[in-house]
């Protein structure tokens, strides 16, 4: 385990810190490594109902990979630059690949391919001061690895206003964009995520799973196919132990006991 990431599992709720707040919680190889490990784990952890993703300290959620020196035109340089890229990729794919809702819980600045990993994750909430942006332009660079997951998230024209311009944005445009579902208050801030994510931890864990990838699985079929496709999977979850216990619990008026089945 990284020292640079933090992890608990509390309440059905997995919490990953990225923990570098020093130097606003910028993702290191070692960092990126961990987490998609993390998010493997998490993934099949039996006690893990959904998971919190978050920054340290008051300031920055993550502001992006860490490329440190690797600014030279040398092959050997051009071979780390590829491979630390790759690692990011590869944060973005356990994201997309996870059997359980993620939540990015935005305490402070997210930027880069920390602005990333918010618009990857299903959920989204921040501190009323943090903000956003994607300033790669603004060094020459374009944020590639970030592109298709923002353009999922807020729509290509929004996600070229952002690239184009390299300017950040309030929690008020991140909501108004889709970037982000709510802000709150700074102090209210965890308080507010958790109690999100605790509600969430009490749902019938196989419908959110399969609800997640059928989510996915539509984006790129058209809308004939998509009914077609989801008209199958319902018929498949109604057919599973948690929703008999759903339909019972609401006939006893009483709380759902889930199995994961």
């Amino acid at each position: 385990m990284s020292k640079f990431i933090k992890y608990e599992v509390q309440d059905g709720i997995a919490k990953i810190v990225l923990n570098r707040p020093e130097v606003h919680n910028a993702l290191s190889g070692e960092m990126m490594e961990t987490f998609v490990r993390l998010c493997e784990s998490a993934s099949i952890d039996t006690q893990v109902k959904v998971i919190l993703l978050t920054g340290a300290g008051p300031k920055s959620f993550c502001s992006g990979a860490d490329l440190g020196n690797m600014s030279s035109n040398d092959t050997d340089s051009i071979l780390d630059f590829k491979a630390h890229v790759t690692k990011y990729r590869d944060c973005l794919l356990a994201i997309h690949n996870l059997k359980k809702p993620i939540i990015a819980a935005v305490n402070g600045y997210a930027l880069a391919g920390g602005l990333g990993l918010v618009a990857s994750c299903d959920l989204a909430y921040a501190k009323s001061s943090a903000q956003f942006g994607a300033p790669e332009i603004n060094v020459g660079l374009w944020g590639m690895m970030i592109s298709s997951s923002l353009k999922n998230a807020i729509g290509i024209k929004n996600t070229f206003e952002l690239m184009y311009t390299g300017q950040r944005i309030d929690t008020e445009k991140a909501r108004e964009v889709g970037l982000i579902n709510q802000y709150f208050a700074d102090e209210a801030f965890e308080e507010e995520v958790y109690n999100i994510a605790k509600n969430l931890s009490q749902k019938n864990p196989v419908a959110l799973s399969h609800g997640r990838e059928s989510m996915h699985m539509i984006q790129n079929m058209d809308y004939k196919q998509s009914l077609t496709y989801l008209r199958d999977q319902v018929v498949v979850l109604s057919r599973t132990e948690d929703y008999q216990e759903g339909l019972l619990a609401f006939k006893d008026k009483r709380e759902p006991v889930w199995s994961g089945r």
